[in-house]
């Protein structure tokens, strides 16, 4: 592949004064001319096999593996599967900065603003260091993104601990307990948490696996990761069964063992060791500081645990759970919603890779654009899974909106994004790929959920 042949400017040439001639903030001065492809000739895979029809929910989402189709709530055209594992078998996330800078400008359009932002500063950094990869880019980009966003965070923590004397008796005291923890993960400084969290580790295990080279040990430990998550491990009162440790000890090919040191956290140490074996196998530094950790807070160690925005919320959810007084709940909800998280600022971004693997970096930055179905009538509110009731949205708009009614979460969206979207897609009719009468009832249902209308003049 030609990497960094634009004509008379080298991007990445390390003199001083290319360096000063050229505003290396300026993304204008980084695209690739017209002639020059080595970017952006895959984007839709080459010489592949004609698209032939729309008959399910794969074969929707796989059309832009095809043809470039926009997201129906932000209009950013979407990515496929085909294009993203393409970059990582090719090794553009893993190689040197200078190459995944150089191959992502053909991606600029895609990307959302924050992941946007954060290929900028790895792109500028490129000039200095062509050669590092990925991992180290962040690690150097690290403690001033750091810095920055814990000057986002503590004013909004802050007014969260204000609020605390307001809690009614019995939920005051935990969520104290919450905002002093955080304050720790925030400033990461050590502490000894009360308890292991399966969902939390599972939840950054399960980040990470897109990511994973090995297929087959990825699957593994997902499938790992699974009974930490179990109801038996949060409840103290409930009692081990047989079929469940029988299932742990199968899993982690635990043979000798003494039946009188079976308990909750020796099973949960078992699968969480079983993991790191995996982990290092695979190289994957992340996955193993994510089980020394998990391992240091079962036997009760001081540990750093770093600020998760998810994380928090889930916890927060807990301690007010039950709580009487909806107003304050209301108001406490407004202000946690102001947090920056890795969708919202290019620092938390940036803090929350400082130790993953390159591959899990890249993916991450692209992993907004891929695309997905939306049930335009909700699954939670007995939507169909049928042709007529999907749509295809960015996985960021497609996430964010969850289960709210259409007609509430495209309020921020251009109307005119909508109508492009459905030309697009009336394009695969006329390509006889989707039929008529299922094109037609897809605009009555977008056009009930949305309260929004299609202008119907251009499907004649």
């Amino acid at each position: 592949m030609k990497i960094l042949g634009i004509t008379g400017f080298n991007i990445f040439k390390n003199t001083a004064s290319n360096k000063n001639e050229h505003n290396r903030n300026d993304y204008a001065a980084y695209r690739l001319p017209a002639n020059d492809t080595a970017a952006t000739s895959d984007v839709f895979i080459k010489n592949a096999p004609a698209f032939t029809g729309i008959k399910s929910a794969g074969d929707f989402r796989n059309l832009v593996n095809y043809r470039p189709v926009h997201c129906i709530y932000c209009g950013r055209p979407m990515l496929g599967g085909k294009v993203i594992g393409r970059l990582k078998s090719n090794g553009v996330f893993s190689g040197p900065i200078k190459n995944f800078a150089q191959e992502m400008l053909g991606f600029l359009d895609y990307l959302h603003p924050t992941e946007k932002e954060a290929l900028k500063k790895i792109t500028i950094m490129a000039f200095d260091s062509p050669n590092i990869r990925l991992s180290e880019a962040i690690k150097r980009l690290y403690p001033e993104a750091n810095k920055e966003l814990l000057k986002e965070q503590k004013p909004i923590l802050k007014e969260l601990s204000a609020l605390a004397d307001l809690l009614p008796r019995g939920w005051k005291t935990k969520y104290k307990k919450l905002i002093t923890i955080s304050r720790y993960r925030l400033e990461e400084k050590e502490y000894i948490p009360d308890e292991f969290s399966g969902k939390e580790f599972s939840y950054k295990i399960r980040r990470v696996s897109d990511t994973l080279k090995d297929d087959y040990l990825a699957a593994r430990i997902i499938k790992l990761t699974e009974p930490l998550t179990h109801s038996i491990f949060k409840n103290a009162d409930t009692p081990l069964n047989d079929k469940f440790v029988s299932k742990i000890l199968s899993m982690t090919e635990t043979r000798d063992y003494d039946k009188n040191q079976i308990s909750k956290t020796y099973l949960q140490k078992l699968l969480i060791n079983q993991i790191a074996r995996y982990a290092e196998i695979m190289n994957r530094k992340d996955i193993l500081n994510f089980c020394t950790t998990a391992i240091d807070t079962i036997d009760r160690k001081p540990v750093k645990i770093k600020f998760s925005n998810k994380a928090f919320r889930y916890d927060l959810n807990e301690v007010l759970e039950g709580m009487p007084d909806n107003t304050l709940r209301a108001r406490i909800d407004n202000i946690v919603k102001r947090l920056p998280n890795s969708q919202t600022s290019v620092n938390s971004f940036i803090t929350k890779h400082e130790n993953a693997a390159s591959d899990a970096i890249g993916f991450n930055m692209l992993r907004p654009s891929l695309a997905t179905i939306e049930h335009m009538h909700p699954k939670s509110d007995h939507g169909p899974n049928e042709l007529y009731n999907y749509a295809l949205a960015c996985g960021r708009d497609n996430n964010n909106r969850s289960s709210e009614p259409m007609k509430t979460f495209i309020l921020p969206f251009k109307p005119g994004t909508q109508q492009k979207y459905f030309i697009e897609i009336w394009n695969e009719v006329k390509r006889n790929n989707l039929p008529k009468n299922v094109f037609f009832k897809m605009i009555k249902t977008y056009e009930q959920e949305s309260g929004r209308r299609i202008d119907m003049k251009a499907f004649k």
